[in-house]
């Protein structure tokens, strides 16, 4: 038995991976009030390889306070065995956190605070009980028989218990209102807190808890490459500037490419509102900043450079989105993001957009990118109609290029 008090004596996501790829457990059963793709698209490694060696995963999530997003639910119908969500339209929180794991010769449960989020699972102070169960065959059939009960418990409850079957279940509860998409949740938060007003603050930052990088496999030609899975003893913190300006969002207007899948970046920016200057676009002049490409982590000025980056769209994973400088006839004389990559299964991004209707997705939207990896990357689509919205939440606003009738382009 074990009391795991996260970030001092360690972070339950490392320990999760683990665990995994142990080989003791072929089952993992999750029950969680909150889910976000930080935390699922970090543990998304392990638990396909789990699954790939026979282990089953169960998850049972709730859609209270927001907790929930759109994104991360999407990850986990494809990622996992079951996925159910309970809710109530009586103000009461579907609220545990339990991470049972099932062996032949052992079970272990994890019950405390942590959810299936980053902070959850690795930066937010938290505390869990560890109780490995290996040397009483009864006292494991009482656990699981619990587990068990408390599981039909909440299926049972008819109304409050939902089956996510398939994609469409979860875009009612999105359409219905239950889940947003994350950059949504962004944009609502900045704008709620800049109506609020600001406060003076009281308190300290914490003590540092590493995020890790993801362990994605990444196409030809990427100017970075890492391990299957991250190490569960030494994981590699992101830059801190990278989680301070995690998500950056185009104004698409009509877009280039036969399949309208070209997104032209900037290397230098007009700014029309917020200060750069410390940011990672500070170019020292407040009416300029870093381009757009910067973001994706490119030195605008070496234009010799390229780099393949992984783009998450609604849960899977595509692979060989090329960023690079064109050069011949044709070249426009800026930089460009190809959003042309292919899924594990073969499958192109670019098909997973004609699925979306008649004409070309991209075109008129808000295309927003969302940092889990500096070569990963959460994709987000939005109407243009929501233009004001992102330009009112964004820390920096400004034109992707250096003039005023420039498409527009948002820091959250």
């Amino acid at each position: 038995m074990e009391l795991l008090n996260q970030p001092f004596t360690g972070q339950l996501g490392n320990r999760l991976i683990g665990l995994l790829g142990s080989g003791k457990y072929h089952t993992l059963n999750i029950l969680v009030a909150f889910a976000q793709t930080s935390g699922v698209l970090r543990i998304k490694a392990a638990i396909e390889q789990f699954r790939s060696l026979g282990g089953k995963v169960n998850v049972i999530v709730g859609v209270d306070l927001g907790g929930t997003s759109y994104e991360a639910l999407t990850s986990l119908l494809i990622n996992t065995d079951s996925l159910a969500v309970v809710h109530s339209e009586n103000r009461q929180t579907f609220h545990p956190k339990i991470y049972h794991l099932e062996g032949d010769k052992e079970d272990l449960l994890i019950v405390g605070s942590n959810n299936l989020t980053g902070g959850g699972l690795w930066t937010n102070f938290e505390s869990s009980l560890i109780v490995q169960i290996y040397d009483s065959k009864e006292s494991s059939d009482a656990l699981n028989s619990q587990l068990r009960d408390y599981q039909k418990i909440l299926s049972g409850l008819k109304d409050s218990f939902l089956n996510i079957n398939d994609q469409g279940d979860i875009d009612t509860l999105l359409q219905s209102g239950y889940l947003l998409k994350e950059v949504d949740a962004q944009v609502r938060l900045a704008n709620a807190s800049k109506k609020s007003g600001g406060s003076k603050r009281l308190f300290g930052s914490g003590v540092p808890a590493p995020i890790p990088q993801l362990s994605v496999p990444l196409s030809k030609g990427t100017v970075s490459s890492k391990p299957a899975i991250a190490s569960p003893s030494t994981p590699t913190a992101l830059p801190e500037t990278l989680l301070d300006w995690q998500t950056i969002w185009f104004e698409t207007r009509s877009m280039t490419g036969g399949s309208r899948n070209i997104l032209d970046l900037s290397a230098r920016s007009l700014v029309s509102r917020g200060d750069p200057a410390g940011t990672p676009f500070d170019l020292g002049d407040p009416k300029f900043m870093r381009g757009s490409v910067a973001f994706f982590g490119l030195d605008p000025s070496v234009t010799s450079h390229t780099k393949d980056i992984v783009l998450n769209f609604e849960g899977v994973d595509y692979e060989g989105n090329t960023i690079l400088f064109p050069s011949g006839a044709r070249a426009n004389g800026t930089w460009r993001l190809q959003i042309k990559g292919k899924s594990a299964a073969g499958h192109k991004i670019t098909d997973a957009f004609r699925l979306k209707g008649p004409g070309f997705y991209l075109i008129n939207k808000i295309v927003a990118f969302t940092t889990i990896d500096d070569s990963y990357y959460l994709l987000s689509v939005f109407s243009d109609t929501e233009l004001s919205r992102f330009e009112a939440a964004s820390k920096i606003l400004g034109n992707n290029g250096i003039t005023p009738n420039a498409k527009r382009v948002g820091i959250l």
